[in-house]
């Protein structure tokens, strides 16, 4: 039964409060009536906090509601003991006993589902358990609630649907899902580029092998697809420096540059007329726009501190060093190379082409362009074999996923990460749809489903940025593609304020450097960066490269700071940035009676 007119205080042995010479006193709301004695320890779950005032639950089922200055300090869910200093007719003077008395949090569960008269299943357990960890209030009529919002994805994670409806985010089948993802950290598109890109080779084998007959008109469609739009910065720049080393091709290479212009805009209209053009979301500028207004600075810093890094920490014998991404070289090691071009000896397909795949200098792009243009003249065996081939998969799947990354060099291009995210989303949804636009049905469950949960992944980070401003950064770092992930922590009501002031987290996952998380802040033109790295000789190998970024940014105009620590815990998606000052939502707290 609640009390609501006592009131709870801590007395801090002020000599003016008045003591009364009683030392024990009974209080009565309605038909119970409660005795208390100075001196009395009272004991109890906290059921629910609401400013200054805390709601007890003690072990004798009654529960009483008072107002305590420090009330905020304890949380719901949590056992407390309070001693009665002194009483009075309409006051009760207490202090905290300290912390130690402390929840069972399993007890109270259990125990809040007994109060409440409710089964104690494995589900309703993880409801009132997930309500505690979001310091919701454990009523009855919360309880209820919550277990009936949750019976509406039977599937779910519990505690993804509690957490996504304190945090008032719109939840469907899909982006509670893709919550789940970010929360069990299993949400990197790096990550799922890879399992899409295998699941890509899986399907040209078992077209190659079970049905040779579609392998030409299959390969045709997915090398289209793979081939579309312009190359990367990096081999614009490579096949610049290859026309310059060669005597007397630069002429010719302008006279021809037309052509291949022709013929990628004729390989285009194909693939339009053959292909469904994809929903390109509008959210991929929506997405995109937290990056613009550290780009330069975010590049650098890759460029720089970590790029040189993790230069430094790779070893000389790696021969992929000596490769871009996009070159066969990098792809696939040099025995691969060879015993591919032993497979191709009888395709129809130059010479010189075979050699450069052996050398590693040819790109995924050109390898593709040139099977592209042989497969009408091959046998429908030819190309089931070629489907079927595991080097074939690999290329393959490195062209799409040079197609899905970017460069520190490209995200200086002012609509470099517009236009990644414009086409991941667009040949995502082909892929969500392209056995059954090719074949007729939907055969190949593994593509449709990946690239699906890729495009929901997009459109979950929209979600995200109409609260928050995040994005994941799929880089393409020297060597190896690493997992990134950029948090403004300034939210928007402060940057439209404060467009000087910003603070963002860049958080790196580093094949030779590990963890990395980098705080960066931006006051005007002064700039500061805290490091935090997982192991001490990490520290020491970006001291080394720290005069690089500095020198680099102060050459900005920007006055540039550093520091550099070892991490203490693991930057957690949900708990340290989608939960920060996150919204409560419109969730009542209820006065909790275990009697009731």
């Amino acid at each position: 039964m609640a009390l609501m007119s006592s009131s709870i205080q801590n007395n801090t042995g002020n000599s003016s409060a008045t003591v009364p010479s009683s030392r024990t006193r009974t209080f009565r709301s309605g038909n119970t009536t409660i005795q208390l004695q100075e001196g009395q320890t009272l004991k109890g779950v906290v059921s629910d906090v609401h400013g200054n005032e805390i709601t007890l639950s003690m072990e004798d089922g009654s529960s009483f509601t008072g107002k305590l200055p420090e009330a905020s300090q304890y949380s719901i869910g949590q056992k407390a003991a309070f001693q009665i200093t002194s009483l009075d007719q309409n006051t009760i003077y207490m202090k905290a006993t300290g912390s130690a008395y402390l929840l069972d949090m399993e007890d109270t569960i259990e125990q809040a589902l007994e109060e409440a008269n409710l089964p104690k299943s494995e589900r309703n357990l993880e409801v009132v358990r997930s309500l505690l960890q979001n310091q919701q209030s454990i009523s009855r009529e919360n309880i209820l609630s919550s277990i009936r919002f949750c019976a509406q994805f039977p599937e779910a994670d519990v505690h993804a649907v509690i957490t996504m409806r304190r945090l008032n985010m719109p939840m469907t089948q899909a982006s509670v899902q893709q919550f789940e993802n970010y929360q069990n950290e299993t949400h990197q598109l790096l990550q799922q580029m890879n399992t899409l890109g295998d699941s890509i080779g899986h399907m040209l084998a078992s077209i190659g092998t079970q049905v040779p007959r579609l392998a030409k008109e299959v390969g045709t469609q997915l090398l289209q697809l793979a081939l579309e739009g312009n190359p990367s910065l990096e081999e614009r720049n490579l096949t610049g420096q290859q026309e310059q080393s060669v005597t007397g091709q630069n002429v010719e290479a302008a006279e021809t540059k037309p052509e291949n212009q022709q013929i990628e805009q004729e390989e285009n209209m194909v693939l339009n007329e053959t292909l469904p053009e994809g929903n390109v979301s509008e959210s991929a500028k929506e997405v995109a726009s937290p990056f613009a207004k550290m780009r330069q600075l975010l590049t650098t810093l890759t460029e720089n501190a970590v790029g040189k890094s993790e230069t430094d920490s790779v070893q000389n014998s790696n021969s992929r060093e000596t490769f871009i991404h996009e070159q066969t070289g990098f792809i696939l090691t040099p025995q691969e190379r060879e015993s591919f071009a032993a497979f191709l000896k009888d395709y129809p397909i130059a010479d010189v082409v075979k050699q450069e795949l052996i050398d590693g200098t040819m790109t995924a792009r050109n390898f593709l362009e040139t099977i592209l243009k042989a497969f009408p003249e091959m046998t429908e065996e030819q190309a089931g074999k070629l489907l079927a081939s595991k080097s074939f998969h690999a290329i393959v799947k490195g062209q799409f996923t040079s197609n899905w990354t970017i460069s520190p060099e490209q995200l200086k291009e002012e609509t470099g990460l517009d236009e990644l995210y414009g086409k991941m989303s667009k040949q995502w949804d082909v892929l969500s749809k392209f056995s059954e636009q090719v074949l007729g049905k939907n055969i190949f469950t593994d593509v449709t489903n990946q690239a699906k949960s890729m495009n929901d992944n997009l459109d979950f980070m929209k979600l995200l940025n109409q609260t928050f401003q995040y994005i994941q950064l799929p880089l393409k770092m020297q060597g190896q593609n690493a997992h990134g992930d950029l948090y403004v922590m300034t939210r928007k009501e402060s940057i439209k304020k404060n467009p000087d002031h910003l603070k963002v987290l860049l958080h790196l996952d580093m094949e030779n450097l590990g963890t990395l998380d980098i705080q960066i802040a931006k006051e005007n033109t002064a700039v500061s960066a805290n490091f935090f790295v997982e192991e001490k000789n990490i520290m020491k190998l970006l001291e080394r490269n720290m005069n690089l970024l500095s020198d680099a940014i102060n050459e900005q105009g920007y006055a540039f700071t550093s520091e550099l620590s070892l991490k203490e815990k693991q930057l957690d998606i949900i708990k340290d940035f989608m939960s920060a000052d996150a919204p409560v939502g419109d969730i009542k707290r209820y006065n909790f009676d275990l009697r009731a």
